[in-house]
C-alpha cells in the first residue's frame, strides 16, 4: 500500500487553519481524503481517482479540480491512519481464505456423511437382531 500527505498554509488566513490531502489505494480505487480546518470549523472530503494517478495528474488535479471537491462539516479534526481504515474495510475473502473456508466445510461434511453412515447402519443391525 502507497499513500503519500501533502499539505498547505494560505498566508492571508489564519495560522490555524490548514488543509491536509492524503492520497492512498483503498483495496479497488486511489483516493485522496481531505481534511480542513478554516476558521476553526473542521471540514473533510474524499475524492476517488479512480487507477493510480501520475505526478502530473495529481498537480493537475490540485491546480484544477481540488476546490471543487465537496468538503462537508465535520465534529473535529482526527487523525485518521490508512492502515487501520484499510483493517476494518470489508474486502471479499482472498482466494486462499475461500479456499481454506471450502476445505473446513468439505471436512464438517464428509463427518456428517460418515455419522449418517454409521446412524444408517446400526438402524439396520437393531432391525436385523429383533425377533420376528
Amino acid at each position: 500500500m502507497s499513500s503519500f500527505t501533502t499539505g498547505f498554509l494560505c498566508p492571508e488566513v489564519n495560522m490555524d487553519d490548514f488543509t491536509i490531502t492524503t492520497v492512498y489505494f483503498d483495496g479497488q480505487f486511489w483516493c485522496a481524503f481531505i481534511q480542513k480546518q478554516e476558521h476553526g470549523v473542521f471540514y473533510s472530503g474524499r475524492y476517488v481517482f479512480g487507477a493510480e494517478p501520475s505526478s502530473p495528474q495529481l498537480i493537475q488535479w490540485m491546480l484544477n479540480d481540488f476546490a471543487y471537491v465537496p468538503l462537508y462539516k465535520t465534529v473535529a479534526y482526527e487523525k485518521i491512519r490508512i492502515k487501520d481504515v484499510l483493517k476494518k474495510n470489508t474486502k471479499p475473502k482472498s482466494l486462499e481464505q475461500y479456499k481454506e473456508a471450502q476445505k473446513e466445510y468439505l471436512a464438517k461434511k464428509k463427518i456428517g456423511i460418515r455419522e449418517e453412515k454409521r446412524e444408517l447402519k446400526k438402524d439396520k443391525y437393531r432391525e436385523q437382531k429383533k425377533p420376528k
